[in-house]
């Protein structure tokens, strides 16, 4: 397989690839200058889209219909665009820009810019993690703030569970041990309020956002109808598995002054005396009320109370002094986390299961904490007083089927706007010198011309394995060029 050199600072060019001398020898140099060109087009996405089609211009005042573009110019009569994939384990390039769209998307509500004002940075603001709480004791990997290993669970006086089982690890585990999240007694875990909990996440978090005003006018000492006229709340937030297999969120949560009716964008600070003391204050609170009573499934007749764990951590975003992080490191924090999805678990499944598919994960390979969550997830999707949960179609993300990334609707800018704005600077820096030109040779305007485009589905992915390799490769020296580049830009 074709390997990406560690690149050097001055040397490093994601446009190079360095082939092993077997793949140089069966590969014409015509044909890798070819499939260099179309890898460059699409980013080197490891798995894009096969078009064929033609674009067409229509003059609004004459009717003439002209052809602009057609892929039978193309060299191997295909257009390719990149597939999208937020996972980086199906594909790095896409998911990388995924993750940067975030990042700026984060960073913007917190710091100013794309559309939001720089004052933006003054305003309460706090970076939040929801977790999920105890199904049972499991591995742990446990560390002190200064990174030295702890013994996993220790107890003076650890008790013995009913099936035989002593509740404690002495055992050191380090990163990466396969046993992290394992639980210390499977008969005992209950796998079936965990599943519940997964599926149910999003509707704790939807009450969470419903009693946060609510406890904020109770704070501060007025109605809710008042306090709807003087702030309001904004927040973006991302899902993450622990190595339990239990959802948690990271969110920003930031108060602005309400806007008025006819500015409703406009973004400013909120009055006295709503800031970072009475936002903590009212969201444990809300935090706190935010519970689901449901059906138990193994007896109907008693109730199943589902709730966020006790371990609700908040940090001030601020730039006084009393702020613990910053916009970057809030933004960069969270933005990582959208483009994974169950590969800490050492589950890559990308697609749903099947009846078989569930029969056979044992032998994939997974870990047997793994394995029983999504078997337990299959079983509970056929309970009828849970259909409503839909968990069979969910069992491979292990009954999580909410939205990975959230935001309010006024949090900042839109993925719709920098991708936008993206592809106008792609088109300026392709023809830097030149405005762009209809079928007619008139500046392109939307009220001159209608465009027509006409497209048919040939496939997805590369031909070959071989170009999919290469791909990858060509994706991690860019990435590796870009990071260099901004380390000569920092220190420069």
């Amino acid at each position: 397989m074709p390997a990406a050199t560690t690149a050097t600072a001055g040397t490093a060019r994601p446009d190079v690839l360095d082939l092993s001398p077997e793949l140089a020898a069966r590969i014409p140099p015509i044909q890798v200058a070819m499939w260099r060109d179309a890898a460059r087009r699409v980013g080197n996405c490891a798995h894009p889209v096969r078009l064929r089609g033609q674009v067409h211009q229509v003059d609004r005042a004459t009717g003439e219909l002209r052809e602009v573009y057609a892929t039978d110019r193309e060299p191997d009569g295909l257009l390719r665009k990149p597939c999208g994939n937020r996972r980086a384990s199906v594909c790095p390039a896409c998911a990388e820009v995924y993750r940067q769209d975030a990042y700026q998307l984060l960073r913007a509500g917190l710091a100013g810019g794309k559309g939001v004002p720089e004052s933006v940075a003054e305003h309460p603001a706090l970076f939040v993690t929801f977790t999920a709480p105890s199904f049972g004791p499991v591995h742990r990997h446990h560390t002190t703030p200064t990174g030295r290993l702890l013994p996993c669970q220790v107890r003076r006086r650890a008790e013995v569970c009913p099936h035989g089982v002593r509740l404690e690890c002495r055992r050191v585990h380090p990163a990466g041990d396969p046993r992290v999240g394992e639980p210390l007694c499977s008969r005992c875990y209950d796998y079936t309020r965990h599943v519940l909990f997964n599926a149910l996440a999003p509707e704790l978090w939807r009450r969470t956002t419903i009693n946060l005003p609510r406890a904020l006018a109770h704070a501060a000492g007025l109605t809710h109808a008042e306090l709807r006229r003087r702030v309001r709340v904004r927040f973006a937030k991302v899902a993450e598995y622990q190595t339990r297999g239990a959802i948690h969120y990271h969110a920003i949560i930031r108060l602005d002054a309400c806007p008025p009716a006819d500015h409703p964008d406009q973004i400013t600070p909120p009055p006295a005396p709503f800031d970072v003391e009475l936002l903590e204050y009212a969201l444990r609170a809300a935090a706190g009320k935010a519970k689901l009573h449901i059906p138990n499934p193994d007896d109907p007749t008693r109730g199943l109370l589902l709730r966020w764990g006790d371990q609700l951590d908040t940090r001030p975003i601020t730039t006084s002094s009393q702020a613990t992080l910053s916009a970057e490191q809030v933004a960069g924090y969270i933005a990582k986390y959208v483009t994974k999805s169950t590969e800490i678990l050492g589950l890559t499944l990308q697609r749903r299961l099947t009846d078989r598919a569930v029969d056979y994960l044992s032998h994939q390979g997974l870990r047997p904490h793994v394995v029983r969550l999504v078997q337990t997830t299959w079983t509970l999707g056929g309970h009828p007083h849970l259909a409503h949960l839909k968990l069979r179609g969910w069992a491979h993300q292990l009954g999580f089927g909410g939205h990975w990334s959230t935001r309010s609707r006024r949090y900042s800018t839109t993925m719709t706007a920098l991708r936008r704005a993206r592809a106008e600077h792609t088109r300026r820096a392709r023809w830097p010198n030149r405005l762009p030109l209809d079928a007619w040779g008139r500046l392109e305007t939307d009220q001159a011309v209608e465009v027509l485009a006409t497209w048919s589905y040939a496939g997805s992915g590369w031909r070959t394995q071989v170009e999919r390799q290469l791909a990858v490769a060509a994706a991690v020296r860019a990435r590796e060029h870009r990071r260099l580049a901004r380390r000569q830009r920092a220190t420069a």
